[in-house]
């Protein structure tokens, strides 16, 4: 993510915010692509290139010292993402059901819509948060990281109550920027297509664990 002092520059205008939503739905139909790629994915290898993906991203957020929404690197996680999570999606559908699996989904998106409106309407201004959600955002990619080599239930449940949390906040912080001016359409396209997929994973992964 671009800094928000570097972006103070730029000012709102309408036509902004309409290439904000085409770079959402752009970054989407990229996911939806490699999700249906994903079918074809051999299972020895997703577990690898999930841990490489974490590893790439957090060492991108630790040089940049900046959220990884540049160009490639915005490319990379969509597509990988997008590859990964047809066995994610997969499993949750069989173990939640079609009707709680999109009822869960449904409850997602009205999440991203409230704490989006919130950060909008309702917030003057949001950019000291940034600081306070990157350091967390390090460390839930760190505590991902050690999650592959836990296996308790308890600790998942953490990770996704965290993570949870920090991606509706995120989501604040995001259309609060765009109030102010403080973005690029491409890379706010990213953040909030981010921010959304984050928010429905982490909200099937608790459906999920409340199940067990």
């Amino acid at each position: 993510m671009s800094s928000p002092t570097r972006q103070s520059n730029i000012k709102p205008h309408p036509l902004q915010y309409g290439k904000v939503w085409l770079f959402f739905m752009y970054y989407w139909l990229i996911f939806g692509i490699s999700t249906y790629v994903g079918q074809f994915l051999p299972l020895a290898w997703r577990q690898p290139l999930s841990i490489a993906l974490l590893i790439l991203i957090l060492l991108t957020m630790i040089v940049q010292r900046a959220r990884f929404s540049g160009p490639i690197m915005s490319h990379i996680y969509t597509i990988v993402s997008g590859l990964l999570s047809y066995a994610t999606f997969t499993v949750a559908l069989q173990d939640l059901g079609p009707s709680i699996f999109f009822k869960n989904v449904l409850l997602a998106i009205v999440g991203f819509v409230i704490f989006g409106c919130i950060g909008f309407f309702l917030i003057k201004d949001a950019s000291n948060l940034g600081k306070y959600l990157f350091v967390v955002l390090i460390a839930l990619i760190v505590a991902s990281l050690v999650g592959w080599f836990i296996h308790n239930p308890i600790y998942h449940t953490l990770i996704s109550l965290v993570g949870l949390l920090l991606f509706l906040l995120y989501t604040l912080y995001d259309f609060n920027r765009m109030k102010r001016g403080a973005y690029s359409p491409r890379e706010m396209g990213f953040n909030l297509f981010l921010n959304l997929f984050r928010i429905i994973r982490y909200v099937l992964n608790l459906a999920r664990y409340a199940r067990r």
